[in-house]
């Protein structure tokens, strides 16, 4: 019963709602003795960690259905390396954890059920140090790995339809970097307990610190990253109340919370981490992608030009040269684009990175023996990183541009990076089929797409389209019969299960 108010809750709030392989590993320290605070036993929690799951993946398809969703390849692979190596030493491996970005300046993250963890572009780009960024990210997987939001989904159980709507109304107006957004989308007495449900308590707080703290260590992050971020938050929101960073909307942040930090990093000593060149040039990609008018990208490039104009040191150098490439391609200036591209890559050398962006502005800006090039390059990086989503992506997109749909079928089923079961890999097979005027494969490749994203009833349509359609061979329609049965028998089953 629990799991179908759950289930029948958020149904409502979203309908009401607008919505790897290069990782270096460092030897880890010792971990400390956490005292944690006591926060109940876990093992009572009515909501069992599959439910967790199950309502996290609910919540994703809407998410990645918003406009503030990056779904960028660079991103979040740099995202999901950084965040695995701190889950890799955390005490928690009940859940499947995926790191994104969303589109927002504010400094921002924040944890939904199952392992999801978002990352404001705003708070890529404010993090002063790459242990900075994974101590807010440390920290996001300690509410993860303590199931805090299943506890005060579980304290409040008795009043379920306010609770859970509450609950994820304020997730996903954390995602906009407000916390008294929430409260602007919920009606009389229910915003007091928006907020109530929104704010971590101290005491799930000071558990998330100490247990990212630990992991931020024993990852080889410098652990002081976690302390020198919350500390700079509370002294801007000392002097600046009235624009008070938007993470403290959900996490309160107290003098006792930075005094326990400070005394934990001290026991924990200094370890010096140096940023890695990854951390630089997603930084500098941030700074380009999150601005969305011609005017702002117009001052983002005058500002990283000027940046690079008064580089101290080579690192610098290279990744703001990449930047001012990536502002220039976004602003149409393609052939300025591919000269950045070119010297980025020739002072930096061979970083999948930069070697992506050159390829894509050689492809895009070059003439045809620079696309030959490009196609190269591409395969090379391929071949070099298997397992890079990134990579993959780049080289079956060139292969589409350059009209070899039969290769990029080919290519897609034989690489490792990318499951057959998700939207990426179905999204490229559909574009392929069209191309090939092969209309029951499009369309079944399109309903796998959707199918990966949770949306069922689109699933069902394309699966209908391409039964009707009716141009594959045996093998294809029994697929496609197949897909259209148990798609309508989910369906049938959600009704049934959302009306008792």
């Amino acid at each position: 019963m629990f799991k179908k108010a759950l289930i029948s809750a958020l149904c409502t709030t979203i309908a009401l709602t607008p919505m790897s392989a290069w990782a270096v590993r460092e030897p880890a320290t010792q971990s400390l003795n956490l005292n944690l605070p006591s926060m109940g036993a876990v093992a009572g929690t009515e909501m069992s960690p599959s439910e967790e799951q199950a309502l996290g993946d609910e919540i994703m398809t809407h998410i990645r259905a918003d406009d503030a969703y990056l779904n960028d390849a660079e991103t979040l692979e740099y995202l999901n390396r950084l965040g695995y190596r701190l889950v890799s030493v955390s005490q928690s491996h009940t859940y499947n954890f995926f790191f994104y970005p969303l589109i927002d300046k504010s400094l921002n993250a924040f944890a939904i059920p199952g392992g999801y963890i978002a990352v404001h572009t705003g708070l890529i780009v404010a993090a002063q140090t790459e242990s900075e960024l994974a101590g807010v990210v440390a920290h996001e997987i300690g509410h993860v790995s303590q199931r805090h939001i299943a506890r005060m989904i579980d304290e409040q159980r008795n009043n379920m339809a306010i609770t859970i709507g509450s609950l994820l109304l304020a997730l996903l107006a954390a995602r906009a970097g407000s916390g008294n957004a929430a409260a602007g989308i919920a009606m009389g007495g229910q915003a007091a307990l928006i907020q109530k449900q929104l704010g971590y308590s101290r005491s799930a707080e000071r558990e998330a610190d100490r247990v990212g703290l630990n992991s931020l260590a024993n990852a080889g992050f410098d652990p002081k990253g976690m302390e020198n971020f919350f500390a700079r938050l509370q002294q801007n929101n000392r002097y600046y109340e009235s624009a008070s960073p938007a993470y403290l909307s959900t996490h309160p942040l107290t003098v006792e919370r930075i005094s326990d930090m400070e005394n934990r990093t001290q026991q924990l000593g200094n370890r010096a981490h140096t940023d890695s060149m990854d951390f630089l040039l997603i930084q500098q990609r941030m700074r380009v992608l999150q601005e969305s008018s011609h005017n702002e990208r117009l001052k983002v490039e005058k500002e990283i030009r000027d940046d690079l104009a008064s580089a101290k040191n080579q690192r610098q150098k290279i990744a703001l040269t990449y930047g001012l490439s990536v502002a220039n391609r976004r602003l149409g200036k393609g052939s300025e684009a591919k000269r950045l591209a070119n010297e980025a890559v020739r002072l930096g050398g061979k970083l999948p990175i930069l070697e992506k962006n050159q390829s894509e502005c050689l492809f895009l800006f070059g003439n045809a023996n620079e696309k030959r090039q490009a196609l190269r390059q591409a395969k090379n990086l391929v071949d070099n990183n298997p397992l890079s989503e990134m990579a993959v992506k780049l080289y079956a997109n060139e292969l589409y541009e350059s009209k070899r749909y039969n290769d990029v079928l080919k290519f897609m089923r034989s690489q490792q990076a990318i499951s057959r079961q998700s939207e990426a890999y179905n999204a490229i097979a559909a574009r392929c089929y069209k191309e090939l005027n092969q209309n029951s494969a499009h369309h079944q490749a399109v309903g796998d797409m959707y199918l990966a994203r949770g949306d069922k009833r689109a699933a069902e349509y394309q699966f209908n389209l391409a039964q009707q359609a009716n141009d594959g061979d045996y093998y294809l329609m029994s697929q496609v019969d197949a897909k259209l049965r148990q798609v309508r028998q989910e369906i049938l089953d959600d009704k049934k299960f959302k009306e008792k």
